[in-house]
């Protein structure tokens, strides 16, 4: 595009270019019929090689759909946009100038105020939930913005020093009603794992905003590398902790990014909104109990449901680990395309994002021979954002079962199976309650969440149940299977301090109503080297009474181990890893339906079995 300063465009003399695109350029400008006020004007000529025939149609409708949508918009944190039209073959939108740059400017250190990353916590709590607001509210108003990312997000830094979230660049948002489209586009670095396949829905701006927290929080995004492996990480890996990059980050707040990054949208927070209400809940909630303190409180389980969760609880989720796939896969293809496509835009040569304040929109390069048409920007971290044709829906990984271990374990071995059923349950006998990942993916299994508890899906460990504070108790109740006798078991990876618990509760009362006893039976164990058990009666006036208790003896319990209980008309075998630990008695139990517990912080559980026994 030709040099435009000293231009008027659109009532704005034009002072210099301060950003280009792929889809035009942004110039710094004074709006002449509003007293000169300093704007933003974004440029986009026909007349350009890139952008003539078809292409110069595409663009000319991008442009003026981005112009009708964010003239409906006005919300505090969405850049405003004052004025748009057509002048001289020139597509031109007059937009609010923001000097203080972009987000991905202040994390590069080449903005007026520099961000050092990892950044502090309120702070990202504070901008995080600026975005979502805006993001809420195009939601709203039935628009996916499909490509939230730092460099989309303007600064605006108040007097009193706070940094002000500006949403902006909707050049590819949505409406929610054309999520069937099977285009993908978005950037990379930030891109829900359904976008691969051109499926979007609010849930990937929320997936989007959790990478943008992830990484201010921890320094670095969860997944990275080049375009191949960037993009199995997405649908398939588990984001590492973040704890792992800073240790200083409460783990609570590692509960809510690992929800909000679930590979299955529908096992994300039901709104932008939740998620950012999450985050902060996280943030504020007090250290974990020290270990060795007491289990229970009075009451035993504070928060526990007197009726069912409200709403549904999250849905199925695929985020196990899977297996190198064979040469020549749908997802290989895809990504070869997908490498293919960035290539030929950098032979073709697309306009890039220069150093200053406004981000750029998405231009389109087409190439010939029926090639598909590819969108390229540049981002901090090198990331490209790309349009593909057609997309091919990636293969999910087929529903995880149970893995049962073909030989003993010791109590202090690192668990890696579950052990099959002492002998008292027959061969013969299936669990009614059998699910890997209670809660994160598809299975029978309806588990109730305690209003104590929040949950995340932690992969190959299963799911994260976290208490919402020190004095509670953090549960999910699995109350549709009942038995008199049986067995239970959980294979589990407490966090430091924290304990787990398996519980085997009595039933609803009265019988078929909405209200649940949580008086029952609980082995809780707190593992390390130092690690302890206890089993414990809850009565139905909310009374503890331990039954029994013990130390595992040196080397203590390994970073995962199963924990089990065989009940039987009074009578209770307690297990760890399939070895016996110890017993207990007490005549007054009458049937049990299985609860996954967490106390003093979070721990993640995998293998969830009931099964009933011979006299039930």
């Amino acid at each position: 595009m030709q040099n435009l300063d000293g231009r008027e465009i659109g009532g704005c003399k034009l002072i210099r270019k301060i950003g280009a695109g792929g889809m035009g350029e942004v110039y710094l400008a004074e709006q002449i019929r509003v007293g000169n006020r300093q704007v933003a004007v974004k440029i986009v000529s026909l007349d350009d090689a890139a952008f003539r025939a078809a292409g110069a149609e595409d663009v000319a409708k991008r442009f003026q759909r981005e112009a009708a949508m964010l003239g409906r918009l006005s919300h505090p944190n969405i850049l405003p946009v004052h004025d748009s039209g057509v002048q001289d073959d020139l597509l031109y939108l007059v937009m609010a100038y923001a000097p203080d740059g972009s987000l991905a400017d202040a994390m590069k250190g080449v903005s007026k105020h520099p961000l050092t990353l990892p950044a502090p916590v309120p702070f990202v709590v504070d901008i995080i939930g600026q975005v979502a607001s805006a993001l809420q509210y195009v939601h709203e108003q039935g628009i996916v913005h499909r490509d939230v990312k730092p460099g989309n997000v303007l600064v605006r830094v108040d007097g009193d020093g706070h940094w002000q979230m500006l949403l902006a660049d909707f050049g590819i948002a949505r409406g929610v009603d054309t999520s069937g489209r099977t285009q993908v586009t978005g950037t990379f670095l930030y891109m829900a794992p359904e976008q691969f396949s051109g499926k979007f829905s609010p849930a990937s701006d929320q997936y989007a905003l959790a990478v943008m927290a992830y990484q201010l929080l921890a320094g670095r995004p969860p997944f990275q590398g080049e375009l191949a492996a960037l993009t199995r990480a997405h649908m398939y890996d588990d984001p590492p902790p973040i704890t792992t990059f800073n240790p200083s980050v409460p783990p609570a707040i590692d509960v809510v990014l690992r929800r909000a990054l679930a590979k299955d949208p529908a096992a994300r927070y039901p709104s932008v909104a939740a998620f950012a209400q999450a985050l902060r809940d996280a943030a504020n909630a007090p250290a974990g109990a020290t270990a060795g303190g007491p289990l229970f409180v009075s009451p035993p389980l504070p928060g526990a449901p007197d009726r069912p969760a409200a709403g549904p609880g999250p849905g199925p989720q695929w985020n196990v680990p899977r297996p190198p796939r064979p040469k020549g896969s749908p997802l290989r293809i895809l990504v070869t395309a997908l490498a293919a496509v960035l290539l030929l835009v950098a032979i073709i040569g697309g306009l890039y994002l220069a150093n200053g304040g406004l981000p750029s929109a998405h231009g389109t390069a087409t190439a010939t021979t029926g090639a598909p048409t590819a969108t390229s920007t540049t981002m901090p971290t090198g990331s490209p954002t790309v349009t593909v044709g057609q997309g091919t829906p990636p293969l999910g990984p087929p529903p995880p079962t149970v893995v049962y271990c073909t030989q003993p374990m010791q109590v202090s071995d690192d668990a890696t199976c579950t052990p099959k059923p002492p002998s008292q349950i027959p061969a013969s006998t299936q669990p009614t309650v059998s699910d890997p990942a209670p809660t994160c993916l598809s299975n029978t299994v309806a588990w109730t969440t305690a209003t104590s508890t929040t949950t995340g899906c932690a992969g190959s460990d299963g799911v994260i149940i976290q208490p919402t504070s020190s004095t509670a108790t953090g549960c999910l109740f699995a109350q549709q299977a009942t038995t008199t006798s049986g067995y239970a078991s959980m294979l589990v990876k407490p966090s430091d301090g924290s304990s787990a618990v398996l519980g085997i509760l009595q039933n609803k009362v009265p019988p078929g109503s909405n209200i649940y006893r949580v008086d029952g039976y609980y082995l809780a164990v707190t593992g390390g080297a130092s690690a302890t058990w206890a089993f414990i009666k809850v009565d139905d006036q909310s009374k503890s009474t331990t039954l029994a208790s013990g130390n595992i003896a040196s080397p203590g319990l390994a970073q995962h181990f199963v924990v089990g209980v065989l009940f039987s008309q009074g009578s209770f075998t307690l297990y760890i890893n399939g070895q016996q630990i110890g017993t207990a008695s007490d005549s007054t139990i009458t049937s049990g339906w299985l609860s996954l517990c967490a106390q003093s912080g979070p721990v993640a559980v995998k293998d969830a079995l009931l099964y009933p026994g011979s006299s039930s």
